[in-house]
């Protein structure tokens, strides 16, 4: 990749072909990108996505007859056929247009003004991903702490993403250390002289990150490998000093940018003010509209009604009271409520669960469960709750119900009895 320094007159036609088409790549990538990282960013998405995802629905139907589905509304940036296919436009997009471009522009030397201009747009745009990504972790709402649900869930029965997340949010301060290291990450690439130190740490943040995605098969592999791939155009920069420093044991001096730089002192302290009122505003923006949603979804906060676990002593249907036989598939043997976001379990006596969206009314205590996946499989409860034991009664279908519950002391698990110590005599017995 091209050197920013001006100084360099020359660049080779191959390096100003390799810059040209990534400088419309990630351009066009941070412009189009659906994961909204950028407060407010979306507004001016909403004029750029829509022609964009237009054209792309067309390149997927008519080379590869993939039926576009694509629309203006916000979708996920996760590994989905038409991100990819998003990324493959782009991708052919670039290399035509800076073929185009160098037709055109026969007479520039080099461009480096503009890759100045284009690292500071990616050191930007990776400083609030890293920002924004932390804020994640320090609210707990990118890996949230084990509910109920997950705490009875049981490894074989695990999903790879779902058995990482739990191992990621089992520890509420392990969360806190990365949350605490991507907010340095991300602070240290908006200042001209800290961001390869900055981008250093990213690659090797984002290494691990990878290697998860990827051996876990986590839904973001593509994202993940784009913001590597920018972290890789800013090392290029200064790849030959970093070598001759670190392998060849030579004095060297890495180079800052001097685009943003005024000829005054004055205005230098109003633009670096500026940059750190960004800062600032990105990660007050990010926790107050992720902690909002972290508690809309119950991860932190207040939790649910009859939030918990109750093991079912007593199961009366239609007056006739069923024994807790393993073969039976109506008794229940659990009732899992999880957290404000409406979900629940019950666990059968074969030990089978069935999902269900809850909706408590604490007014008239009562509770609606209905099956995530048969909106006529529905249970309507009037519940009391009193000390650890919940009676429940109503109906399912035709059958009337009555249900007797004891609370379930989760912290007597040992997952959650287990605590920190700095010694440890006896090694516990790992199950094998």
């Amino acid at each position: 990749m091209p050197e920013a320094n001006s100084s360099v007159n020359e660049w080779s036609p191959g390096k100003k072909q390799v810059f040209r088409f990534s400088f419309i790549f990630l351009s066009l990538f941070i412009l189009i990108n659906p994961n909204d990282i950028v407060p407010y960013f979306s507004v001016v998405q909403k004029f750029t996505r829509w022609p964009y995802y237009h054209l792309v629905n067309w390149f997927g139907s008519f080379f590869f007859n993939i039926p576009g589905t694509l629309s203006n509304a916000r979708h996920p940036a996760t590994d989905t056929v038409s991100n990819y296919l998003i990324v493959l436009f782009t991708i052919c997009i670039a290399a035509i247009a800076s073929v185009i471009w160098g037709t055109i522009d026969r007479k520039s030397s080099n461009y480096s003004k503009i890759n100045e201009a284009l690292i500071i747009v990616l050191r930007y745009y990776l400083g609030i991903t890293w920002i924004t990504y932390a804020t994640l972790k320090i609210i707990h709402l990118q890996f949230p702490e084990l509910t109920p649900i997950t705490l009875l869930h049981t490894y074989g029965n695990s999903m790879p993403r779902e058995l990482a997340w739990n191992f990621m949010g089992y520890s509420t301060g392990f969360n806190y250390f990365i949350g605490i290291a991507e907010y340095i990450i991300g602070i240290l690439l908006f200042f001209r002289r800290t961001y390869t130190l900055g981008n250093l740490l990213a690659i090797g943040a984002l290494a691990n990150v990878l290697a998860f995605n990827y051996y876990f098969d986590d839904n973001v592999k593509l994202l993940s490998t784009m913001l590597m791939v920018m972290s890789l155009f800013l090392l290029a920069r200064d790849i030959r000093r970093l070598t001759d420093f670190f392998f060849r044991g030579k004095a060297a001096s890495l180079e800052t940018t001097d685009f943003f730089r005024f000829n005054t002192r004055g205005k230098n302290i109003v633009f670096n003010i500026f940059k750190c009122g960004l800062i600032v505003f990105v990660i007050f923006f990010d926790l107050h509209a992720l902690s909002g949603k972290s508690k809309q979804l119950g991860y932190i906060g207040k939790k649910a009604p009859l939030y918990g676990v109750y093991n079912a002593e007593t199961f009366i249907v239609n007056k006739d009271t069923l024994k807790p036989l393993t073969s039976d598939t109506t008794r229940w043997r659990k009732l899992v409520i999880s957290s404000i976001s409406g979900k629940a379990g019950i666990v059968l006596m074969n030990n089978d669960m069935r999902y269900f969206d809850i909706k408590p009314d604490t007014v008239r205590r009562t509770i609606l469960l209905t099956a995530e996946n048969d909106a006529t499989n529905r249970y309507i409860l009037s519940y009391n709750l009193k000390d650890s034991v919940l009676s429940l009664s109503g109906k399912h279908y035709t059958d009337s119900l009555q249900i007797r519950l004891k609370r379930f002391n989760l912290d007597s698990l040992p997952l959650l009895k287990q605590k920190f110590h700095w010694v440890t005599e006896h090694q516990q017995r790992i199950e094998r």
